[in-house]
C-alpha cells in the first residue's frame, strides 16, 4: 500500500539567516545554528499518546516503512 501526500508551507525565520553553500533546503541562522527544511514521519504508540517523536530511516525500514521523496525545494525570501 502506499500514502500518497503533498507538504507546503512557509517557516519565519530572523533576519540575517541564509542559505547554506553547497547545501539544499539548509539554511544558517544568525546563531551560527542549521537548520534543515525536511519532511519527516512521526511515530506514536496510539492515536491520543502524548509520545510523539521522529520515525528515523531504519526504524522505519524495520517497520515496513520507506519513504520515498521525490521533490524537496525551498528558497529564502524577505517577508512583504
Amino acid at each position: 500500500m502506499r500514502i500518497n501526500f503533498q507538504i507546503a508551507g512557509s517557516l519565519q525565520v530572523p533576519d540575517a539567516s541564509c542559505p547554506l553553500d553547497g547545501a539544499t533546503n539548509q539554511y544558517r541562522l544568525p546563531t551560527g545554528e542549521v537548520i534543515s527544511v525536511d519532511p519527516v514521519i512521526e511515530i506514536a504508540s496510539g492515536p491520543d499518546a502524548d509520545d510523539h517523536r521522529d520515525l528515523g530511516d531504519s526504524e522505519a525500514a524495520a517497520l515496513g516503512l520507506f519513504f520515498d521523496l521525490y521533490d524537496r525545494t525551498s528558497d529564502l525570501e524577505p517577508d512583504d
